[in-house]
């Protein structure tokens, strides 16, 4: 265990713990009439690099793509273990199959990419995982220099991502934050992550 740590620690702090899961939430209709479904990214932590121990946002595979992009832009070092996401669809061929397919594709990704502490430390993605800002609004946050913390607007914003029934883990949130302690926790069947159904028509 890091030296920051004793025996005695260990024993009163439990190990920082970040449970995601990514659902389909809806089938929404874009400017030229075609369908897409959105997906609910839901976080549960008690890990202090997050802004909230609990939130839940909604995105489209889109997001997920500019996000990916991003992260191999800012830090080519990944670019040989970053996980990739689903296949890409036509719009037609979007199906039950697909989005179970990209539930499991979209959480294994983000379960890989917030285990690195560069991720970690980017802005934009908290802003995209925890804020309900837009990628076309998190760019134009970038460009201002006189701009709010990400950290400013993900609290200013938390009551519309905090889910209305709050049942989060009771977490006890370390000291500090060390390699040695964290886990990035596999995605459990539990009350925390009812399974939602899936209806996207036909």
């Amino acid at each position: 265990m890091s030296g920051n740590w004793s025996d005695e620690d260990a024993l009163i702090y439990p190990q920082i713990s970040t449970h995601i899961e990514v659902t389909f939430d809806e089938m929404e209709v874009d400017s030229w009439g075609r369908k897409y479904p959105t997906y609910m990214i839901e976080i549960q932590t008690n890990d202090i690099s997050f802004n909230l121990a609990h939130s839940r946002v909604k995105r489209r595979f889109s997001d997920f793509e500019w996000l990916r992009k991003r992260i191999l832009s800012e830090s080519p070092v990944h670019r040989r273990n970053i996980a990739p996401l689903p296949k890409r669809y036509l719009f037609s061929r979007i199906n039950r199959d697909v989005i179970v397919e990209r539930e499991h594709g979209l959480r294994l990704f983000l379960q890989n990419i917030l285990q690195s502490e560069t991720v970690l430390s980017d802005s934009c993605v908290h802003l995209l995982i925890q804020s309900t800002l837009s990628v076309p609004e998190i760019l134009e946050w970038m460009k201002n220099p006189k701009r709010a913390t990400s950290s400013a607007i993900i609290l200013e914003g938390k009551e519309t991502v905090m889910p209305e029934r709050s049942s989060a883990r009771k977490y006890t949130r370390p000291p500090s934050r060390t390699s040695d302690n964290r886990s990035l926790c596999p995605s459990i069947a539990s009350d925390d992550f009812p399974s939602s159904p899936i209806n996207i028509g036909t």
